[in-house]
């Protein structure tokens, strides 16, 4: 007996939606744009030399929320455990780099 979360589960494993494989490519597409942004912006000195870091971190930021509801599948409803963990981790990783730039 199955519950409906995993018959859910199983039938996106096996059955992707075009709707699901357009999403992946323009997110992949949104994503490899946002670094050439990153590496235009360094490159070309389009931002101030004391704006470079803040600019290319708020750039990596939103790539990392593309990949954790793209790929790593967090728009899901009923992935409470896996939200739970990611959500740890990055504020646990928060809590680092503030220690990091605090002690640096």
């Amino acid at each position: 007996m199955e519950t409906e979360v995993q018959q859910n589960q199983a039938q996106q494993e096996t059955d992707p939606t075009p709707e699901s494989a357009v999403k992946h490519l323009l997110s992949f597409a949104l994503m490899i744009g946002l670094t050439l942004v990153a590496f235009a912006a360094v490159m070309l000195e389009v931002v101030p030399a004391g704006m470079v870091i803040p600019f290319i971190l708020v750039l990596a930021v939103i790539q990392v929320f593309l990949q954790l509801f793209t790929f790593m599948h967090l728009d899901l409803k009923n992935n409470r455990m896996t939200v739970t963990f990611v959500m740890m981790g990055l504020i646990i990783g928060a809590i680092c780099a503030v220690a990091l730039f605090v002690l640096g």
